[in-house]
């Protein structure tokens, strides 16, 4: 058997449509004991409130769209639960969906959220061009982390990457450490603004800047670890791009013997709970994962409210210290 109707309701209690659908709506017209009639049928059946057609026949899903860019990755997972903490405050639901690093999948996530009529959407360090943020803002409200292009179209919540960088030179610096190498993740979602913070801090200080291009993953990670380790004068602090190409530089250097932090030190970007981890125990640039997603959300929910003018907050990180780091 399929699921009960409001239909199915009406017969069993005996009385119209019309008032089950009242009941449901949690209407004041209906008399109590009309109420508990129709709710004891209901529940007798199994009968569940079609929610998401009645949200639609008003207007509104109450539902707001995540597009999160890797699930793979812990800093995500922590921004989601920023973004559901604040929406469960304002009455919203969720609908979470994921690009895995791809512009194709991107899209096809977009227009899943899209089509199901969420209020608004949350992009999670999008990879998609310009044009394609305009477009989804002129369907939907939207707010974007780590879109450091400041749109007119959209709210932007972003991270102080190029400070993030110039607190990790500073810090190796101190150490003694002039050979720092930069493993770098392109043009993702806030990588140029690292490496520009990360090149302009060691020019300031007469360094010469190493980078070696990369991604936010632990392969990119192990890969450019292992070019760097065959340079005739390999850097005795390498700066990952974030915390997953950090386990990848760290196993690298782990299976040719090296030391970390005695041969190499090791900072990652994100402070993700991967860092914390006894066995691992990074150095690392810590963003606010949670506080992203709850100010993201406030502020779509100030956009789907009406406010039109943008809006772009940029939080400042911190450098958290750990044994990956030591003296040269």
């Amino acid at each position: 058997m399929g699921q009960p109707t409001m239909d199915d309701v009406a017969a069993h209690a005996g009385v119209s449509r019309a008032l089950v659908s009242l009941v449901m709506r949690d209407s004041p017209r209906v008399s109590d004991r009309s109420r508990k009639k129709v709710l004891a049928s209901a529940n007798e059946l199994g009968y569940r409130p079609n929610v998401w057609a009645r949200n639609l026949a008003s207007g509104q899903t109450n539902t707001i769209g995540v597009m999160l860019n890797d699930l793979h990755n812990p800093y995500f997972t922590e921004l989601a639960e920023g973004v559901a903490a604040a929406a469960a405050e304002a009455g919203m639901e969720l609908l979470i969906t994921s690009g895995w690093q791809r512009e194709s999948g991107e899209h096809a996530a977009i227009e899943t959220l899209l089509n199901m009529r969420t209020d608004g959407i949350v992009l999670g360090a999008a990879r998609f061009s310009g044009e394609v943020f305009d477009e989804v803002a002129q369907q939907t409200p939207t707010v974007a982390v780590a879109n450091f292009d400041e749109p007119e179209s959209m709210d932007t919540v972003c991270n102080d990457e190029a400070h993030g960088s110039e607190l990790v030179v500073d810090h190796l610096t101190k150490l003694g450490h002039t050979r720092i190498a930069h493993i770098d993740a392109g043009n993702a979602p806030g990588a140029p603004e690292r490496r520009r913070g990360f090149m302009n801090s060691m020019s300031d200080r007469g360094l010469a800047p190493i980078v070696f291009d990369g991604d936010f993953n632990e392969h990119a990670g192990m890969s450019a670890a292992a070019n760097l380790m065959k340079l005739k004068e390999p850097p005795t602090a390498i700066f990952a791009a974030n915390d997953l190409s950090a386990t990848g530089v760290l196993s690298h250097l782990r299976s040719i013997g090296a030391r970390v932090p005695d041969d190499v030190s090791i900072v990652g970007y994100d402070d993700t709970l991967l860092a914390g981890l006894g066995a691992l125990s990074l150095t690392t640039v810590h963003q606010p994962r949670q506080l992203f997603g709850r100010r993201s959300t406030e502020l779509l929910l100030e956009r789907i409210e009406g406010r039109t003018a943008a809006k772009h907050e940029l939080i400042q990180p911190r450098l958290v210290t750990r044994s990956s780091t030591g003296p040269n």
